[in-house]
């Protein structure tokens, strides 16, 4: 009987563990990505309202190119944030803890997808 207890006991306090350390793991993975996409998306839109401001002046095409890379830029660290919600080991933490794609500034907060 106190083999059973404490057998099951340890068996306990092991999956309670690796369930931790497996959402703290996933947590760090996605949280990094999203940071990552949150300070693009800032950046995005600074440029965007710069381009705006020069469209039509002499800087005008500079402008342009630099937007456009932040926007490809932008798209592909969504696509990867996105892949990596995806993931197996990612989805489940990622859906209890509520960490999917609507943040400022993305296309599903405000139905804007950075395009010009």
């Amino acid at each position: 009987m106190v083999v059973t207890t404490l057998g099951w006991f340890i068996a306990g306090i092991s999956v309670t563990a690796f369930v931790i350390l497996w959402f703290t793991v996933s947590y760090k993975e996605l949280s990094e990505k999203r940071k990552s996409l949150n300070a693009i998306g800032e950046q995005v839109q600074i440029h965007r309202r710069l381009y705006m401001q020069e469209r039509g002046g002499e800087n005008d095409t500079a402008a342009k190119k630099i937007l456009d890379n932040k926007l490809m830029v932008y798209r592909e660290i969504e696509k990867d944030y996105k892949t990596l919600l995806k993931r197996p080991m990612n989805r489940i933490p990622g859906y209890i803890m509520r960490l999917k794609l609507n943040n400022k500034g993305s296309k599903s907060a405000r139905g804007d997808d950075y395009s010009l």
